[in-house]
Parts: structure tokens; C-alpha cells; sequence
């Protein structure tokens, strides 16, 4: 049950996110104000490995997932992410992100032994990710101006598949703190660089809102949340723990709703009800036909006989 609940922590914070990022640039270029979320995590982190007495990573294997991790995830991923969101809504972001799952599922079935697509998880995959559509089917609005910020968050979240599936494959040795704390270092120095590559005046915030949304992503949106995320993939599932990309949409109405008195539409409940069930047919499995209980025909049962 422990586990679960820090699923669900995990979809409450990333659903908050996408709103956060939105508003939280300050007039600060994308890659600037993302390399100052992870420098910032990352510098936390660093006194964090030492009070939990885990050790740095070593050797080859080790430093290549965090090498991984702190350029695929911190630095390539955040970095589109926070460049398309300047162009597109928070919204059509989630939807496109919500893709996650279908690119986890076919680079797992390719790098992960064991962890192989499935007509069920596939068909469970695309459903949810239709319900994530509907949510914002009444508001979604589409236009040739924004094809290079949908690609960019489309290729963000292959990056972020990537970064899943090699840290479940050759991570496990690694404490999630000692992973987090050096990649988001290096994550953050990727971003720097590409903020002065593109011309970004590099600066701190002037401005209290500023700071207080990228101490927001960098302290709970990062450091409380990549802490579970990377503990959880030692025993869960990459496949699974992609799904918070499809509840994190539900997650932001639902905070719009309390918050802000968005209203719920016929479209929001049609869209919750297929991530729900998308999700439940993908991380569930058939039972064999040859488990399914059998009655001997033969004889007539009697009153303390019970199925096998």
C-alpha cells in the first residue's frame, strides 16, 4: 500500500507541474530557468547522498546510467519541454506527454527482457491515452503555427522513455539520491549550455513568483518526486510508472476544478473513465484459459464440494 500511495504522490505533483512550468519563466529564457530548477535540485541532492550515508555511484556501468539520466532526462527532455511550452498550452503539452506509455512499451519490449508488448497492453496503452484526449476534447485547438513545439515535447517524451528503460535495466544497484544527485548537476550544466548556445541572457529571477515556482519544481517537482520515481522502478515496472503521464492530465483539471472552479464536462468523465480502464487492461493480466475453474459434469455435487 506504501508503494501506491507514492504512485499516487507521484501523479498529484507531476499533475501540478505542467501549470507550474507555464507560468513560472519570469521572463527568464526556457533553458535558463531549467537549468536553474536542476542546478538547484541537483545542489540539494549532493547534501542529501552524505545525511543518508548511500554512496556515489562507480565503475563504467554505474556512470554511464547517470550520464544517461542527466543528458537524456534533465538536460534533453526538460529542455524541450520547457522550449514548447512557451508556444503551446498546458493542456495540449499533457496530451502529447501522454504518449509516454506507448513509446515505454516498445523500447522496453526491445531493451528489457521479459517486459514484452502484449495485444492487452497495447490495446489498454492507446485507450488511455484517448482519455487523456478526451479531457481536453471540447478546449483542444490545433494549428500549423505550433508543429515544431508538439514535436519537441513529442521527442521530450521519448527521451524520457529512453532515460526509464535503461535506468530500469542497469540501475538497480543505485540508490536513488546518489542517481538523481549528479545527473541533475549535469542535467542542469546541458542546459546552461544550450541557454547560451541559443543566445539566453543568463540571469537569476528578479522577482519573488519566479522563485518561488522554480523552488517548487526544483524542491518537490524534482527532489521529492525523482527520489520515488527512482526508488519505485526498482519494483515496479517501467510500463507502469509510465502511466502517471496519463493521470497527471486528470490530476491538473482536478486542481483547476478546486482551485480555480473550472467546471468538469461530459468530455472530462468520458476521458476519466478510459484512462481508468485503459489502465487497469494494460497492468492486469488474463487468466489462462487452463486456470480458469472447471465443474466435473460427471457427477452431481454435492454440498461440501467446492471448484479447483
Amino acid at each position: 500500500m506504501a508503494s501506491v500511495a507514492l504512485y499516487a504522490l507521484l501523479c498529484v505533483i507531476w499533475g501540478s507541474t505542467w501549470l507550474v512550468i507555464k507560468i513560472g519563466y519570469g521572463g527568464l529564457g526556457p533553458f535558463t530557468v531549467a537549468a536553474l530548477r536542476f542546478l538547484l535540485a541537483g545542489a540539494l541532492l549532493t547534501i542529501i547522498v552524505p545525511a543518508l550515508g548511500t554512496r556515489w555511484p562507480r565503475g563504467r556501468i554505474e556512470w554511464s546510467v547517470v550520464l544517461c539520466v542527466g543528458v537524456v532526462l534533465f538536460g534533453a527532455d526538460y529542455g524541450l519541454i520547457y522550449w514548447g511550452e512557451q508556444f503551446i498550452d498546458s493542456g495540449l503539452t499533457a496530451i502529447l506527454f501522454a504518449t509516454l506509455p506507448l513509446f515505454t512499451v516498445a523500447l522496453a519490449h526491445v531493451y528489457i527482457p521479459g517486459d514484452h508488448i502484449t495485444p492487452r497492453k497495447l490495446a489498454g496503452t492507446l485507450l488511455a491515452f484517448l482519455g487523456v484526449v478526451a479531457l481536453f476534447g471540447e478546449s483542444l485547438r490545433l494549428d500549423a503555427g505550433i508543429i515544431g513545439p508538439m514535436a519537441a515535447i513529442i521527442v521530450a517524451t521519448i527521451c524520457a522513455a529512453a532515460a526509464g528503460v535503461v535506468t530500469k535495466r542497469h540501475g538497480a544497484t543505485l540508490h536513488a539520491a546518489s542517481l538523481n544527485a549528479p545527473a541533475m548537476l549535469i542535467g542542469g550544466i546541458v542546459l546552461a549550455a544550450a541557454a547560451l548556445a541559443t543566445g539566453e541572457n543568463l540571469h537569476l529571477p528578479r522577482n519573488a513568483g519566479t522563485w518561488a515556482a522554480i523552488g517548487y519544481l526544483a524542491v518537490v517537482g524534482s527532489v521529492v518526486s525523482f527520489l520515488v520515481y527512482f526508488s519505485l522502478l526498482k519494483t515496479w515496472s517501467v510500463t507502469s510508472l509510465s502511466f502517471i503521464s496519463v493521470f497527471t492530465p486528470a490530476i491538473a483539471l482536478a486542481l483547476g476544478f478546486v482551485f480555480l472552479d473550472e467546471r468538469p464536462t461530459l468530455w472530462t468523465a468520458a476521458g476519466a473513465v478510459l484512462i481508468l480502464v485503459g489502465v487497469a487492461l494494460a497492468l492486469t493480466k488474463s487468466t489462462p484459459k487452463s486456470q480458469l475453474p472447471t465443474t466435473n459434469h460427471s457427477q452431481r455435487p454435492t454440498p461440501n464440494s467446492q471448484l479447483s
